[in-house]
């Protein structure tokens, strides 16, 4: 199984109660993102800004006059439900067409451009297109045309409200020029104030011409029956005389029945007749009375007169440049998800643990070289002093390995090793002598490059070196842990993930805090360590194994650290890399290693691609694995991690190697 080794006392995250876990990890999660993707925020940020001030540049001013109404109103104190219907009324009357055709009329606004109907550039042009090939007819403006565009965008500017629970109505109006807005707004409350007047006038016109109408008519009526009466009386008279004079001696009692009946119908329809007169006096005087008393009567006036406004109200620059800012962070925000979602690759230790379940022991930033030898941009925890170095408090030992046994030699005196030769002659013994003698050429001093790796001495504060510092805390915690843990081998999935450069820099770092560290490159494929460091080596690892040379006299060291470095040599004889790895001189020139040196530092080909890191695996007591943050592909990691668990138990963790600054 897999061993992993945290290289602190913090206690798991996925080990928490959600209740203590979700908010830290959450916000956690979203300042990292943050951070990750504030490139693409500010990005689009400056984008929808400079939308924004185009659109700001390019739009058309427009001014807002107000005015205000009062409602004055007679209704019945407390009814709330008949005040708001009379205010909104009044409402509906402001914003009708019959006000909004008046003041066109008033004010010859249909020949205005602001309010004479024009098509967009696009339906202009399809509209002349469509006429040139015979498509459309020609479009003659009539009145009525003209006047319904005018209406459209008259009733587009105006708008009314009722302020609050008053009886106060705001009108407002928008046009491009301050006067016009003002004059429009002015003349729209007088039109209403003078219809609401023209309207009660008439109406009490009306009102009146019919109450006159029906007293005349009802005065004619009982005037006809009183007539009707008296006439009825005069013909009896007449009638009495003449028979008396014919039959004189008849009494008027014997009258006949007939003229007794007319007579009371005569006298009923003339009291009926004055009766209905003098009910409809009463009942006018009555409703007059309860008019006065009760129902509502209402008349507008001008509160407060539309005057030129002093500033345009849209477009509102802070409205819209705060508008665009949201927008383009929450656009940044949407983008660097999908971004998220899309990228299969690596970014935060987090996720290392998330995805792998395997400890994420650093997290090494990327740093770039100025072209300046030593000098190298870098992201400083601190001030970025060059403070003095620890050397190493042992000389570099001598090994030997040609013709016969392996000596090393120590300050204390020389130690023999028997290894049979591989030449297939009898072993011997050969004591080499300090590094002082004369088998160790002084020549032979790693060169300096612009490398990054020498970011660990000319910038000992930084963060590039605290990561290594990291992963030597976890290589020593697994030594404490009786754990073997020496010869420590840095392989990666893909080739280009800076294996190379972890592996030079944790042996450098190493060898700066005053071990015993020597750095084997055992990348045959590829020779770009070796290429870096010890560029002029005519002789290397492979050279030792065939016994062509000894281990003196191809190590490389560095002359102020003391690291010991093992290049691969410039053998041009096609080889079997994974043959070559998996030979037992390998695993006895690695265990020589092991006598002289603290920590043996390997420079391993990478996994996907090739065999090479299986075959060496059990030369090997541990593994540190590089993945190249935001690139290499999960599923491929996944891959590559199935390698070394089918060979290899021990994994000291994962470097997640050229993290972005704000990803550390």
């Amino acid at each position: 199984m897999l061993q992993t080794n945290r290289t602190d006392n913090s206690v798991n995250p996925d080990t928490l109660p959600p209740e203590f876990r979700l908010p830290t990890v959450s916000l956690a999660e979203a300042v990292a993102f943050i951070r990750r993707r504030l490139s693409i925020i500010l990005l689009t940020c400056l984008i929808t800004l400079g939308v924004a001030l185009l659109y700001l540049i390019a739009a058309v001013p427009t001014f807002t006059a107000n005015a205000e109404l009062v409602v004055d109103s007679k209704a019945v104190p407390g009814d709330a439900a008949s005040v708001s219907t009379i205010v909104e009324s009044q409402i509906a009357i402001i914003k009708s067409e019959s006000i909004a055709r008046a003041v066109i009329r008033k004010l010859a606004l249909a020949g205005d451009p602001e309010f004479a109907g024009h098509d967009g550039v696009v339906r202009g042009t399809i509209k002349s297109i469509s006429r040139l090939i015979g498509w459309g007819k020609p479009e003659t403006e009539s009145e009525s045309s003209v006047m319904g565009y005018a209406l459209e965008s008259f009733e587009r500017k105006l708008t009314a409200k009722r302020v609050g629970l008053t009886y106060i109505v705001e009108i407002t109006f928008e046009s491009i020029d301050p006067e016009r807005a003002a004059q429009i707004l002015n003349t729209v409350a007088e039109t209403h104030i003078m219809a609401s007047m023209d309207a009660k006038y008439k109406s009490a016109l009306r009102s009146e011409k019919w109450v006159k109408d029906r007293m005349n008519e009802l005065s004619s009526q009982g005037s006809a029956a009183q007539k009707a009466v008296a006439d009825y009386y005069k013909n009896r008279n007449d009638v009495a005389d003449s028979a008396d004079t014919v039959n004189a001696g008849t009494p008027p009692s014997q009258l006949t029945a007939r003229m007794q009946g007319e007579l009371r119908e005569l006298e009923a329809a003339a009291e009926s007749t004055a009766r209905t007169y003098d009910n409809f006096l009463r009942v006018l005087r009555y409703i007059e009375a309860m008019q006065q008393q009760s129902l509502p009567v209402f008349e507008a006036h001008l509160l407060t007169e539309a005057s030129r406004p002093l500033r345009a109200s849209s477009p509102k620059v802070r409205n819209v440049l705060g508008i665009s800012t949201v927008g383009g962070v929450l656009l940044g925000i949407v983008i660097g998800i999908l971004r998220d979602l899309s990228d299969r690759g690596i970014r935060t230790s987090g996720q290392v643990w998330k995805e792998l379940q395997i400890a994420c022991i650093a997290v090494v930033p990327r740093v770039k070289s100025d072209g300046v030898w030593g000098k190298l941009t870098t992201v400083f925890s601190g001030p970025a002093e060059r403070l003095p170095m620890k050397l190493a408090s042992l000389e570099s030992p001598v090994i030997s390995m040609r013709n016969g046994p392996v000596s090393i030699s120590m300050r204390n005196g020389p130690v023999s090793i028997a290894m049979p030769s591989t030449d297939g002659e009898r072993p011997s013994k050969r004591a080499l002598s300090n590094p002082t003698s004369t088998d160790r050429p002084r020549s032979r001093n790693i060169v300096r490059t612009e490398s990054p790796i020498w970011t660990i001495t000319d910038a000992p504060q930084s963060r590039f070196t605290e990561s290594f510092l990291e992963i030597k805390l976890a290589i020593d915690a697994m030594n404490r842990s009786g754990k073997r843990n020496q010869v420590i081998g840095i392989t990666s999935t893909q080739p280009d993930e800076g294996k190379s450069t972890v592996a030079a820099a944790l042996a450098l770092l190493m060898a700066h805090t005053g071990a015993r560290v020597i750095l084997v490159d055992c990348n045959l494929r590829n020779r770009s360590l070796s290429a870096a460091l010890a560029p002029a080596a005519a002789f290397g690892i492979l050279d030792v194994m065939t016994g062509a040379a000894s281990v003196s006299e191809t190590t490389w060291t560095d002359s102020i650290s003391q690291l010991a470095f093992l290049p691969v040599g410039n053998n041009s004889r096609p080889i079997y890399a994974s043959d070559v790895l998996t030979s037992e001189t390998l695993d006895k020139l690695f265990q020589t290693l092991r006598e002289a040196y603290e920590y043996v530092i390997v420079d391993l080909s990478a996994v996907a691609p090739f065999a090479d890191v299986r075959a060496a695996a059990c030369a090997l007591d541990s593994f540190i694995f590089v993945i190249e943050a935001s690139r290499t592909n999960i599923d491929v990691i996944k891959r590559g991690l199935d390698v070394i668990r089918e060979t290899h138990e021990n994994m000291v963790g994962i470097v997640l190697n050229k993290a972005k600054c704000d990803e550390v």
